[in-house]
């Protein structure tokens, strides 16, 4: 679920500040108010579970959300028994271990200036299997959906997903310019080819109660539209899969309102985002967000430039790109290329093998790791 409640309240504040009809100057305060919210989900088979701890910003910042430091996480079953939470990065918090799925649980929350927070009981979910996840190609682009069954304890479900393809540069080029001279990139220097990420998707919810046998088939998730740079040659998607309750649900379904549905005049209204975790130290307000608790289910696709085709692609960002016409001599390289925007592009050899130079482009249309990483992610299969 990554940061989607910080952003999702940055917007609502921005949304109830001016969304007025008429123009308006109201009498908006610029104090702090500076609540904590929590985002997270607690696995109890094993796998990482992470706790997101940050502070909203007044209503005219421009910042992102300010992340909680040196806090104090835990949590602590119906048992007595309790576990603490590392912090590996700024604001976020981590336990990998196991928990048992018939005790109830409670996240605990001290921050370094005394304020303390509770979680409401917890009961852990066990997420059903992931049926299915595939896609369809159809006129209007790819559908990537998934199917599911729900049970009697496991009705509600939220997903979430990463996606990662790769992506070529307007113009390709294995040469670069070092040391006043002109070369040929080695296989770690490539930059003609490169790795994009949506890691903050939109909230996805199903309540599988509304179909015949608690059966969800076919939800759509994600809608690739033709001529996306994300099917240039090959694409993959991770869909994680929980079953939570409706209190949960409700909580997100409200986040998802907020979210997606703001804008014109028949849209709902800005809904009061709460949360599960509540203030226990005196003249604390309590904290926005939600944590649950289960085991959660997840499936990774991938999906071929070839499996879609034919697809033609547009990227915005190389629309005017091209190899410039002028021929640069090998003597005049040192000059051509020595500056932040023109490289090398191509080597120019005649018709009977005589090298005669090069032709440039700029660097913002052959370097893909302007946009990119040109590092194979850990997961990624050929």
């Amino acid at each position: 679920m990554g940061k989607r409640i910080s952003y999702v309240v940055a917007v609502l504040l921005l949304f109830l500040w001016g969304s007025c009809r008429d123009p308006f100057e109201p009498e908006v305060t610029n104090a702090d108010i500076a609540l904590l919210v929590v985002e997270g989900y607690i696995e109890t088979n094993g796998e990482e579970s992470t706790i997101y701890l940050s502070r909203t910003n007044p209503i005219r910042s421009d910042s992102a959300a300010l992340p909680v430091i040196d806090a104090s996480v835990f949590l602590i079953s119906s048992t007595g028994e309790e576990w603490s939470f590392s912090e590996t990065d700024s604001g976020r918090y981590s336990y990998t271990g196991f928990f048992e799925r018939e005790n109830t649980y409670q996240l605990g929350i001290n921050l370094p200036n005394g304020e303390q927070y509770r979680s409401d009981p917890m009961k852990p979910i066990v997420t059903p299997e992931i049926n299915e996840l595939n896609f369809l190609r159809d006129e209007a682009g790819v559908e990537i959906f998934i199917s599911t069954k729900g049970t009697d304890e496991a009705q509600y479900f939220l997903w979430d997903y990463e996606e990662h393809w790769i992506f070529r540069p307007g113009v390709i080029s294995f040469l670069k310019f070092e040391n006043g001279s002109v070369s040929k990139r080695g296989p770690d220097e490539r930059i003609d080819l490169c790795w994009n990420s949506n890691i903050f998707p939109k909230i996805i919810l199903q309540n599988s109660a509304r179909f015949a046998d608690n059966t969800i088939i076919q939800r759509e998730l994600v809608r690739i539209p033709n001529k996306s740079e994300k099917l240039t040659q090959r694409y993959s998607i991770k869909v994680r899969q929980r079953a939570i309750d409706q209190a949960t649900y409700d909580f997100w379904e409200i986040l998802r309102k907020n979210s997606d549905d703001i804008g014109g005049i028949f849209s709902p209204l800005p809904s009061l985002i709460g949360g599960n975790i509540k203030a226990i130290s005196p003249g604390t307000d309590n904290a926005i967000g939600y944590v649950s608790m289960g085991q959660s289910a997840s499936q990774r696709i991938y999906i071929n430039y070839a499996d879609v085709a034919p697809w033609k692609v547009f990227i915005p960002e190389y629309e005017f790109c091209f190899v410039f016409g002028d021929t640069i001599p090998p003597n005049e390289a040192s000059t051509a290329f020595n500056n932040i925007d023109r490289v090398p592009a191509r080597e120019l050899v005649s018709p009977e093998g005589v090298f005669l130079g090069y032709l440039g482009s700029t660097k913002k249309c052959t370097d893909c790791t302007l946009r990119g990483i040109n590092i194979t992610p850990d997961f990624w299969e050929d």
